[in-house]
């Protein structure tokens, strides 16, 4: 090889070299900053799933003080183990406290998929669900049909209550609170018992019990399917940006429960 044909050889590898180590910085990059998007995300639906949970603590048992309801209390520590920003923590409390009005639903279906049961609280209803629906079509998501939501979900309050008592005095105290049923449980807490009650008005069950000395340790209305529905991996991301969309846009939303397997 001559002298030119030497520098020719050096020059185009130095520049090869170059490139590669380019894209291979690139492709690092790109990891990265890929890894970095997937932790984001798992962050984003865990703050999220805290965030629901918060919200219908608070609205079911009527107490958005942390300092005062332990469940709500044992989910902030929760949130901090799992590093949830102090200012974001902060902005969950301040629109639980900040909420007021009557508790409502609103039963929304995707096409032929899932069925949503959207809980929220407002004084202004008719806007709210304008405002839900709105937002719902863009995701191809519509209003269920009262007798197809009934069909679908069985929808109560639980209340679980705690006193030393047997089954056969809670049965009596139930029927004194109007509570629906009641069956014994173990609960992490020990044994307790389990009332059913009108659905999204645990408090009236909850007023009672407490008279009759029952440790109230939580009141949760729920809708229990009675239909499931399989959906692809596809369907449940675009199921997942409805849920954060929806409840970023419209703060009154506390909750949303669906009929997914």
């Amino acid at each position: 090889m001559n002298f030119r044909n030497l520098l020719f050889y050096t020059k185009y590898r130095n520049i090869l070299f170059q490139e590669t180590k380019h894209y291979a910085g690139h492709s690092k990059w790109k990891n990265i900053k890929a890894t970095k998007e997937a932790n984001d995300a798992a962050r984003s639906v865990l703050f999220n799933s805290i965030s629901y949970r918060m919200k219908a603590v608070a609205l079911e048992t009527g107490d958005p003080d942390p300092y005062t309801n332990i469940k709500l209390a044992n989910l902030v520590e929760y949130a901090k183990k799992v590093n949830m920003p102090a200012s974001t923590l902060k902005g969950i409390l301040e629109k639980i406290q900040n909420k007021t009005g009557e508790t409502h639903i609103l039963p929304m279906r995707l096409l032929k998929g899932p069925a949503f049961v959207i809980y929220f609280v407002t004084d202004k209803l008719t806007h709210v669900k304008f405002h839900i629906v709105h937002i719902s079509k863009k995701f191809n998501i519509k209003p269920l049909e009262s007798s197809t939501f009934l069909h679908m979900f069985e929808c109560a309050s639980f209340i679980i209550a705690s006193k030393d008592c047997t089954l056969e005095k809670a049965m009596e105290d139930a029927i004194k609170a109007n509570a629906e049923d009641v069956e014994e449980i173990e609960h992490e807490t020990g044994p307790c018992f389990k009332f059913k009650g009108e659905f999204l008005h645990p408090e009236k069950i909850t007023t009672k019990l407490g008279n009759l000395e029952y440790t109230i340790i939580s009141a949760d209305s729920t809708c229990i399917p009675n239909v499931t529905t399989e959906v692809t991996e596809e369907e449940l991301l675009n199921i997942n940006k409805y849920k954060k969309k929806i409840t970023t846009d419209i703060r009154e939303i506390v909750k949303i429960e669906d009929n997914i397997v």
